[in-house]
């Protein structure tokens, strides 16, 4: 952990298969001392005592507000759900499987709640020594990278993730300077979110407990001077 992070005690982390993961991670850490974990549709289990969980909606503003109104203090935010298939949304792999229920859901569950966390933690954040807010994004919502195309609804919510991202910088760069903002590329994990689009992949495949080891050490090493950016899982800056 940088020296600007040794103030990381509590922070707040949104629960899915990467998300409880890094909680874990973060737990085993000495400088932190709370971590909380939310959670919508199933709890998530736990096996440290510094882990508490809450549930909470991510795309309720009312529901978001209520959750970081109770909290004292903060010093972190990581944002880690994220959709991709569901209740009969898949990938599109051409501009003709597009329609606009797939596509509002991939933008309500992968970029609205980035929005709304920064709106209702902004004033925990501003008192604390160093805060971070993150979120968990994808190389496939680079424009610079896309070479392969498909994927609309999903690389389209993750580009307008990333320029939520670099507008929060650079508001909170006036506003909270002592605050590090940062999008997350994870690599491939295995989890449900990418199962079915992994069993004859290539690329290597991470756990989601390497997953987390590896965005934990890159959110260590980040300072105020790193803000803006996109971060790949081994420290290496993605194009927006």
């Amino acid at each position: 952990m940088s020296p600007n992070h040794s103030h990381r005690r509590h922070l707040l982390i949104t629960g899915s298969t990467i998300g409880t993961a890094l909680a874990h991670c973060f737990a085993q850490d000495d400088r932190v001392e709370k971590v909380t974990l939310t959670w919508h549709s199933r709890r998530p289990e736990t096996t440290s005592a510094k882990i508490s969980t809450t549930q909470m909606d991510l795309t309720d503003d009312e529901a978001v507000h209520h959750t970081l109104s109770n909290l004292e203090t903060l010093d972190g935010v990581i944002n880690a759900v994220g959709f991709l298939h569901g209740s009969g949304v898949q990938p599109e792999k051409s501009i003709s499987r597009t329609n606009p229920s797939s596509f509002l859901k991939n933008m309500e569950i992968n970029t609205l709640p980035t929005l709304l966390l920064a709106k209702h933690s902004r004033h925990l954040l501003k008192a604390s020594q160093a805060g971070s807010f993150s979120s968990i994004s994808a190389k496939v919502g680079s424009i610079e990278d896309n070479r392969l195309g498909g994927w609309y609804s999903y690389r389209a919510s993750k580009a307008a993730l990333n320029m939520v991202l670099k507008t929060l910088a650079i508001e909170w760069g006036f506003a909270l300077p002592k605050c590090t903002v940062a999008a997350l590329h994870p690599g491939t994990v295995i989890s449900p979110l990418s199962s079915p689009f992994t069993a004859n992949s290539n690329k290597h495949l991470f756990s989601p407990d390497e997953s987390a080891s590896h965005l934990k050490s890159v959110l260590d090493n980040l300072t105020p001077q790193h803000s803006g950016r996109f971060w790949s899982w081994d420290g290496t800056e993605i194009p927006w």
